[in-house]
């Protein structure tokens, strides 16, 4: 029983290893890989610069990926001191605390998790920066505007779908049981690299309800949502699996 893990390329191999470590057949497939844009980057500098002139009010900046924390950890001297740092997941979250940024961290690795935090229910009139990749989190942009926040999307990367997929090792189509996916744009990409008659028949666990709706909306109808992206809820959510494919393989 083996399952199909979609996600980034540069977090195949770890996640891979996790999936080993607690006793988990796991395939770790590449279909996107993020690209640090060299244009946004060079207008970094000058936009940390301008938040310099609001004293005395705080300024969120939302961090949704371990490459969004790697710019931000390039520049943690130009910050000012009126920011307050959110990470997206424990990832993300360690790059910035280990560059000594203080940063807050949602239970819920995903967006549902940062709109859950209490410092992000009442933002009437608060600065919000979102550091985040071109395109995507619609629902946190949306949510804190409607919240009353002045929210400001700093894209520093982009997804690119790869050529082909990488495997973290060879394997066949009749191993897998269940393929787990970490984003909409994966899931997307799984079904033009792959044949839709047959991601349609196993089971899946997805992240959140908007990437089951994905799913769903592309003829899946064996889905199982894990509480966050990160790999301990994922490894959870397949155990869980499991046990059920288990129970009812007996009756």
């Amino acid at each position: 029983m083996t399952f199909l893990l979609l996600r980034p390329q540069a977090k195949c191999q770890a996640s891979a290893q996790a999936f080993s470590y607690a006793g988990l057949s796991a395939v770790a497939c590449g279909l996107i890989d993020t690209v640090v844009d060299d244009d946004a980057i060079g207008q970094l500098p000058t936009k940390i610069a301008g938040l310099h002139s609001h004293d005395g009010e705080k300024i969120y900046v939302i961090v949704t990926s371990t490459v969004a924390a790697e710019q931000c950890v390039l520049m943690k001297n130009q910050w000012p001191q009126n920011v307050c740092f959110f990470a997206v997941g424990a990832s993300t979250g360690n790059i910035l605390q280990k560059a000594g940024l203080a940063v807050t961290v949602p239970k819920e690795a995903r967006t549902e998790g940062l709109l859950a935090l209490p410092q992000l229910t009442q933002v009437v009139n608060q600065s919000i920066i979102i550091m985040k990749g071109f395109g995507g989190r619609e629902l946190l942009r949306d949510v804190l505007i409607n919240r009353g926040a002045k929210v400001a999307e700093w894209e520093v990367y982009k997804r690119v779908k790869l050529d082909s997929p990488v495997f973290t090792q060879d394997w066949r189509t009749k191993q897998i049981r269940c393929i787990i996916a970490t984003s909409g744009e994966v899931i997307q990409a799984a079904f033009e690299y792959f044949e839709a008659s047959w991601l349609q028949t196993v089971n899946w666990i997805v992240v959140s309800q908007r990437t089951a709706d994905i799913a769903s909306q592309l003829g899946v109808t064996q889905i199982d949502v894990s509480r966050d992206a990160s790999d301990q809820a994922l490894i959870q959510c397949a155990q869980q699996w499991v046990t059920r494919a288990r129970h009812s393989s007996e009756y």
